[in-house]
């Protein structure tokens, strides 16, 4: 069974032909989406927390009419294990027990979320250079590819 990330107005994501880019971790996405919460991710979540299911739904969780009956809770406008260091560069709490619907999220030029970050990347006018983005030769290769290809759908080269 496939989790799917609502906004907060319980919208789901339009579903567009999907160009994954590499994750430039800007968090808009755990902003402007909610993850469902299944029984399985509230049992490893918990788990890794070190408190009970019923503890965790109390501290964590929002009670909400939708199939899986949960989604993760906000602290202001963010996922309540969104972390955001001084640079401003997103990481998640609890990310090798995210829930399922956070595992399946691609990062892509398709994604709203994903075009709003980068234009918050934007610094003084010009995006912030590759090698402050992304880390490795590899990652750069894997992006402008990306790049080319979303081009190449619409047309443009």
């Amino acid at each position: 069974m496939d989790s799917v990330l609502k906004t907060t107005g319980g919208e789901e994501p339009a579903a567009g032909e999907q160009v994954p880019i590499p994750c430039f971790r800007c968090g808009i996405c755990c902003t402007c989406y909610q993850a469902p919460l299944d029984a399985r991710d509230i049992e490893n979540i918990a788990s890794v927390l070190g408190i009970s299911q019923p503890e965790f739904i109390s501290r964590y969780a929002l009670k909400v009419p939708i199939r899986e009956g949960y989604l993760l809770r906000k602290a202001g406008s963010d996922c309540v294990f969104l972390s955001r260091d001084e640079g401003e560069i997103s990481s998640c709490v609890i990310h090798p027990s995210r829930p399922q619907a956070c595992r399946e999220w691609q990062p892509g030029l398709s994604q709203p979320a994903c075009l709003e970050g980068l234009v918050r990347l934007k610094t003084k006018g010009e995006l912030a250079r590759m090698d402050e983005l992304l880390g490795s030769d590899e990652e750069r290769r894997e992006f402008y590819s990306s790049l080319e290809q979303a081009l190449a759908t619409t047309g443009h080269k």
